[in-house]
């Protein structure tokens, strides 16, 4: 028999209309989604469960993308797969969100099935 373990993917951003979007796609993919809406939210979550990735919203209230990645790497020291989403524009977020340790910066709008194949690419 093979049972496959669903990966945990953590989707934080404010944007519920959008979570709830990606959510549905992902769990189509297969996937286990848990939800935060802030980075502070977010610390939380870690605290109750180990993503496999983390797809992170930058301009969020609270604690943005760039302050949890910062906290993920510097100061929990976690090595969890990140993939930033912004709708910043690509010469002043992309660099930062990539040296701060993000794995790929992905621009908003963006498609809900691009997300889901650069999750698989990064999980496989």
């Amino acid at each position: 028999m093979n049972t496959k373990i669903a990966k945990k993917i953590l989707l934080v951003d404010d944007d519920e209309d959008l979570r709830s979007l990606l959510k549905m796609f992902l769990n189509i993919g297969g996937y286990e989604v848990f939800e935060a809406i802030h980075g502070e939210d977010a610390k939380e979550q870690l605290k109750i469960i180990t993503p496999d990735l983390i797809t992170l919203d930058m301009m969020m209230p609270v604690l943005d993308g760039m302050g949890f990645l910062r906290w993920l790497r510097q100061e929990a020291k976690l090595d969890i797969p990140v993939i930033s989403l912004t709708g910043r524009s690509r010469h002043d977020t992309q660099p930062i969100a990539l040296e701060l340790g993000a794995t790929e910066v992905i621009f908003k709008p963006c498609y809900p099935e691009e997300l889901v194949e650069a999750i698989n690419k990064i999980l496989s």
